[in-house]
Formats: C-alpha cells, structure tokens, sequence
C-alpha cells in the first residue's frame, strides 16, 4: 500500500505533465511545486567560414602569468562605432557589410600590457594597463593589426564593455 501511496503523490506533484496512476484521485488543489526557471540557448551554429572560438582561444591565449583571454565575436561595422574608428581602422581599410570579427581581450594585473602592443607584446612600461582588446578576422584568424589598451577603470566603457557577443552560444 505504501507503494500505491508514493504512486499517487509523485502522480499528483507531476499532474501537469503526467495522467494520475489508476486508483488516484485527482489532488483537492494544485501541488504547491518548486520551480527553476533555466534559460538555455539552443546551440546556434556559427557563420559559415568562422574560425571557432576554441581555435581563436587557443591560438591568442597569453603565456603571462596571470593573463586571462576572453573573446567576443562581433560585427566589423558595431566595433568600428563603438572603438570611434580606431580599433577596426574601416577609414583606411575598408570594412566589407557584414564582416565579423572576433574582439581577443586579455586582462591582467595593473602593469601586464603596454599602450597599444597588440597581442603577444612583450610586458609593459605603463605601470596601470591591465588589459588589451584586439580584433582578429573571423574568417581566417588573422589580427587585423590594431590593438587598444588600458586601465581595469576604462575596460566597462571600451568596446568589450560595449558589444555584445554575436556567437548565440555564449
């Protein structure tokens, strides 16, 4: 009978989604069920022809001790606004519509970055830089040659602080 009894309960705690167990009877009033919302995104594949964060990650990580990197991937025309044409350079470039790039930031304590080095640059003289964003073709993974760097303060209002990631699944 205890069975039958633990039948009936997980019956009525699931009575949404699953028909009563012969013998039950319907509950008086709706179980009282905690609940977690999870927002997860369906995996979304990337573009055609984009390099995978996994290789970008991989290929620009920093050997610096306490260096982490962290990539975004973003349309050319969204960095060119937001870095005011300095990081994507489309006034001497030329930007193609639609072309993405992935925005590589390596972040590390004060002192670990120059002014404008780019991506494997050696360690800095500016003692207060302790991050650097640079953009990297997402088609073929190349650095697209510019570079900006700065204080922990100024990080919130440079272009990483700015766009959002277009690879749906991050």
């Amino acid at each position: 009978m205890a069975l039958a009894r633990r039948a009936c309960a997980v019956a009525s705690g699931i009575a949404t989604v699953a028909v009563l167990a012969p013998g039950c009877s319907a509950p008086s009033a709706a179980p009282k069920i905690a609940a977690h919302e999870v927002a997860a995104s369906s995996p979304v594949a990337l573009p055609a022809g984009v390099v995978p964060r996994a290789t970008i990650l991989a290929r620009y990580r920093s050997t610096r001790p306490g260096v982490t990197t962290e990539v975004k991937l973003v349309s050319l025309t969204a960095l060119d606004s937001a870095s005011n044409g300095e990081l994507a350079q489309c006034q001497y470039r030329g930007c193609t519509p639609g072309a993405l790039v992935w925005l590589v930031l390596q972040n590390g304590p004060p002192g670990t970055f120059a002014n404008n080095m780019g991506l494997h640059a050696p360690s800095a003289k500016d003692e207060s830089f302790a991050w650097s964003l640079s953009p990297v073709d997402a088609s073929t993974g190349v650095p697209r040659g510019d570079s900006e760097s700065g204080p922990l303060s100024g990080l919130r209002s440079s272009p990483w602080g700015q766009l959002r990631d277009l690879d749906a699944a991050h």
